[in-house]
């Protein structure tokens, strides 16, 4: 007697990433190809080394993962691991193992490919019929929609990169330009200005003795330091809001990134292998996406004042915004990627750590010790924190480092909420 096929049905799939960003009628089709797999305690279901192009899914059950190294980490359905697929690089660097009864799904990546190849090429017909791609997943209010349809026929309304971060951008890329030239265009702008020589005089750029002008200050930092923190600080005026309503998401949202550029940068001095500046811009771009979004939500009161409804849109399309928003203002493409990866926990690439790993591992020791840490994975269960080079970081002292530098963070974060 033949066994019983079992095919997924979309709630199951809807679960998973980047399954959730296909529409009904492709969840429907992609369910229909595939089916379920099921194996007792014990079994190995993928060996390290395998080369066949498919996803894994845990659906039910609990996997253990071994490394080549030594290392072990174990996955539980549910879990923010479990919404990822398991060991997704060719060839596998880990072999899956089942600790007890499991569910899973192996989906050939060929056919996942060309059902998500949509993603980027979303029209307005699209979204009054069929759902696209993410739609079906997250267009769960008027806000969401509105954002959608306005993305995909090039009328969203993008925050405009502040004219003395545009102006100092454009003198950068002229070789004649000189601390005088720089100075002239910073001092337009006095507030920046202040900024700019308190950075210069702080205990993360201080010399023997203190500046006093624009012009030194930018001599003491160079050029290309004093080009990160002018952005750095020009940033901060675009989180603001009109809505009182929004004005307690926004404030946070600039707290949130001020304390992850905090430690990116420390980070960054840490490892050797980043740039502290740009890490700092990157730790401070990483939810600019959500800096439209707010903008968007003083428009739909029902969302503004739903904080769930609010906090699922920011979810879901930070990272697409951002990553438009960050294009729009011609930035390059290693700050664009933490706008889209800043949140994957459980991210996977090839080569050497990027910023957008750096990210990833500053945020997470944003919420050591807070409520929200209860949702997350844990920094030894995140492939990033392997890629990175910080030396005596490890998971169990993961915080010895930031710990010591605990007054670094301090300035940082003061340079930047001034």
């Amino acid at each position: 007697m033949s066994e019983t096929v079992v095919h997924p049905t979309p709630e199951i799939l809807i679960r998973f990433h980047p399954l959730n960003r296909l529409s009904d009628i492709q969840l429907e089709l992609l369910g229909r190809s595939i089916q379920i797999h099921s194996a007792g305690r014990g079994l190995k279901i993928l060996q390290q080394g395998d080369t066949t192009t498919f996803s894994l899914y845990l659906i039910k059950g609990k996997l253990r993962l071994h490394s080549s190294d030594g290392r072990i980490t174990e996955i539980i359905d549910g879990s923010p691991q479990a919404q990822n697929p398991i060991a997704n690089l060719i060839p596998r660097r880990y072999t899956v193992e089942t600790l007890m009864p499991t569910e899973y799904l192996m989906i050939d990546n060929g056919l996942l490919d060309g059902l998500l190849s949509t993603e980027e090429g979303i029209t307005a017909t699209e979204l009054d019929g069929d759902r696209p791609p993410y739609d079906r997943a997250v267009a769960e209010n008027q806000l969401t929609e509105a954002l959608l349809g306005d993305l995909n026929n090039d009328k969203l309304m993008l925050p405009s990169l502040p004219d003395v971060a545009v102006r100092v951008g454009r003198a950068m890329r002229d070789e004649t330009t000189n601390a005088r030239k720089l100075a002239s265009i910073v001092q337009t702008d006095p507030a920046i200005t202040t900024k700019l020589i308190r950075a210069a005089n702080s205990p993360l750029y201080a010399g023997v003795t203190a500046v006093d002008s624009c012009a030194a200050a930018i001599v003491r930092l160079g050029a290309d330091t004093t080009h990160k923190l002018v952005l750095t600080f020009a940033l901060r005026e675009l989180f603001n809001t009109r809505s009182s309503v929004l004005k307690a998401h926004m404030r946070s949202l600039w707290e949130h990134s001020v304390k992850v550029s905090a430690v990116c940068y420390i980070l960054a001095k840490v490892s050797d292998e980043f740039n502290p500046e740009h890490a700092l811009l990157a730790g401070l771009l990483h939810d600019i996406g959500n800096v439209a979004i707010l903008s968007y939500a003083e428009r739909f009161p029902e969302v503004a004042n739903d904080n769930e409804k609010l906090e699922q849109v920011m979810q879901d399309m930070r990272g697409r915004i951002g990553s438009v928003i960050l294009r729009n203002w011609g930035f390059i493409e290693d700050l664009i990627m933490v706008t889209k990866e800043a949140e994957n926990w459980f991210r996977e690439h090839e080569g050497e750590a990027d910023y957008a790993d750096l990210v990833i591992v500053a945020q997470l020791h944003t919420y050591i010790g807070s409520p929200e840490m209860m949702r997350l994975p844990t920094l030894d269960q995140i492939p990033a924190l392997n890629r990175l080079d910080l030396g005596e970081l490890t998971p169990k002292l993961s915080l010895k480092i930031v710990d010591r530098a605990d007054e670094m963070i301090t300035q940082a974060r003061a340079m930047l909420m001034c």
